[in-house]
Order: C-alpha cells, then sequence, then structure tokens
C-alpha cells in the first residue's frame, strides 16, 4: 500500500467544503491533562493551521493511547478507536483544544514539502491518532478512514491555511514508521477530496 515515509497530499484551495460537523465527544481523562501536556501556540490557530499529521497508536485501545497524556509525554487532538471499542461507527475522541498545541511530532522534524521545511510542527499542525497496533493482521476499518477522512474535512472548511496532509513517517523518517505501510494512503485521500466519506450509513 506504499512506503509511509511518502504519504503526503495537499488540499486545493479552490476545492475547500463548506461548514463541517463532527460527531465528537470530549475524551475526559485526555482533556483534563491537556492544559499539561499541550502548548501554546505562538499565534492563533485560526491563521496558525497549515497541516494535519495521521498518526497510529502502536497499540490496541484508546485508554492506552490516554495513558501517555495523562502521562505527559505526548498529546494529540482526535483519537479514533479501533473496531472493538464502543466509539467504533459513532462519533471519534476530541482528547484536546484545537486552539492548542498538542505534542504529536518532535520539535526538530521536518520535511521541506510541507509548508516550506519549517520546523516546530506541533506550533502549525493538527494531530489525529488512529487506535492500531500496527503488527500482525491488525488492519484499519472502512469507518476508520472515513471517521479519520471526515476530521480532514472539517479542519479543512474551519481552517483557511491547512494546506497538507502528511503522515508521522513522513516528519519523522528516521523513528516513526506510523500510520504504517498497511494503511490506504490512496483509499484516504479520495475519501476526503472526493467526500465519499459522507456516502456511509455511519456518518460521523
Amino acid at each position: 500500500m506504499g512506503d509511509p515515509k511518502d504519504f503526503q497530499f495537499n488540499l486545493p484551495a479552490a476545492a475547500r467544503p463548506g461548514v463541517h460537523s463532527l460527531h465528537e465527544k470530549i475524551h475526559a481523562a485526555a482533556w483534563a491533562a491537556a492544559p499539561g501536556s499541550t502548548s501554546a501556540r505562538p499565534e492563533a490557530a485560526a491563521s496558525a493551521i497549515r497541516t494535519i499529521v495521521i498518526h497510529a497508536t502502536a497499540g490496541s485501545s484508546t485508554e492506552g493511547a490516554v495513558s501517555v497524556v495523562a502521562a505527559r509525554r505526548a498529546s494529540f487532538h482526535w483519537l479514533v478507536a479501533d473496531e472493538d471499542e464502543a466509539a467504533h461507527g459513532d462519533f471519534v475522541w476530541a482528547t484536546a483544544p484545537e486552539s492548542r498545541a498538542a505534542w504529536h511530532v518532535r520539535n526538530t522534524c521536518f520535511h521541506p514539502d510541507v509548508y516550506n521545511g519549517a520546523r516546530r510542527v506541533n506550533d502549525w499542525s493538527l494531530g489525529i491518532e488512529i487506535v492500531n497496533a500496527q503488527r500482525g493482521g491488525d488492519g484499519f476499518s472502512d469507518w476508520q478512514l472515513q471517521a479519520t477522512a471526515q476530521i480532514v474535512r472539517y479542519a479543512w472548511a474551519k481552517y483557511s491555511n491547512l494546506a497538507h496532509v502528511v503522515s508521522h513517517a513522513r516528519l519523522d523518517p528516521d523513528r516513526r514508521t506510523d500510520p504504517g505501510s498497511r494503511f490506504p494512503w490512496e483509499k484516504f485521500e479520495a475519501l476526503v477530496l472526493l467526500d465519499q466519506c459522507l456516502r456511509t450509513t455511519n456518518n460521523v
């Protein structure tokens, strides 16, 4: 399905969607930990947001991912549940305020094709974590792809400077492989750009 180090597509400004709703619920534990596991952005999110970064948890549960936030080791803005979790097929978890910079990419990381090679990615990005073990036969469900695409479309409509969607591996290729080679990036791109994510009986 491709090398995650190459996973990137750009969002055409001319095709920016209208206002999109998002079926999300605040994860109480992650949200409570957010003040200590996020930072203030140097400028308002409305103008700062340029990129969305797609991650996979390398774990099997929402609670496992949230434990990392609680320990103040990392953070992210949304979490997409796995197939055996109650939220799957229903809603995505909001885990940190969009106004805050989540700690989902190392400050030294960059890519020349992403926001002109700027560093400090967290200051101008949003992070989405998808619960996936990244090993064995753990694939990504159709709903996980649809839900993640819907988050991107929600943000694309909301943030006028949002231009890039990239994998974590694209920005940190020496240390990260997520969302992994099993992630169907081309299908995901089509869901974002062609609005196929809305043609489902389990809309997010």
